[in-house]
């Protein structure tokens, strides 16, 4: 299993000169921002209680593996606890889609904004900001998808635990399944972690060419 730690949209509050002549579009980006950032709180909610529920899960199907067949009543126990975890970490995700889904929905409002704005080089950067926005969200609904898919493999593993007919070659090219889907969700965090970073870099710009006017 694996410590998720995907990247977070920073916060807006960067201090604006008041004699700036874009005052008034960067007051509305500001505001834009400062709601999909609270819509992302349950986002990063989910994202701290997921690190703390992988690290004990980990742990837990650690100390599965030590145990030996003549001890399946530990070993069932132990499975409970790696099924009620995989569960909340299920809930946990959907709260955090649910989450990005809100943020993607407020979107909406940067149309007025761009419509709003005479210079077209600020016009042009603001269509691209969004269009990274959008660009961020399917890379996370990847990750969420990609995370389904390690989730159902590791549920397979778990009950192939309790399962006493089970040889130890199948358990191992489960487990194996489970680090190749593992990396596929690493990679996809990684990749959403590159656009966070992208977006990050062009807001700031943004505000920048904004405060320069």
């Amino acid at each position: 299993m694996k410590k998720i730690v995907i990247g977070t949209f920073l916060s807006t509050s960067i201090i604006l000169s008041a004699c700036s002549i874009g005052v008034t579009t960067e007051e509305k980006l500001s505001e834009t921002l400062a709601t999909i950032y609270e819509e992302e709180q349950g986002y990063r909610d989910a994202q701290q209680q997921l690190t703390v529920l992988e690290k004990k899960e980990q742990s837990t199907f650690n100390s599965s593996m030590e145990l030996t067949q003549e001890q399946q009543e530990e070993v069932s126990i132990k499975v409970e606890e790696l099924k009620s975890s995989l569960m909340e970490r299920l809930t946990l995700l959907n709260e955090e889609n649910e989450s990005i889904e809100s943020a993607l929905a407020s979107l909406s409002s940067f149309d007025s904004l761009i419509d709003d704005v005479k210079e077209e080089e600020i016009k042009t950067s603001l269509i691209d900001l969004k269009s990274l926005i959008e660009t961020r969200y399917q890379a996370h609904d990847v990750v969420s998808k990609e995370y389904q898919k390690l989730t159902d493999l590791q549920t397979v593993l778990y009950d192939m635990l309790v399962d006493e007919e089970m040889e130890q070659a199948q358990l191992q090219e489960q487990v194996l399944k489970v680090n190749e889907q593992n990396d596929i969700v690493q990679s996809s965090i990684n990749e959403f972690n590159e656009e966070t970073i992208e977006l990050n870099e062009l807001k700031v710009s943004i505000y920048d060419s904004l405060d320069e006017k």
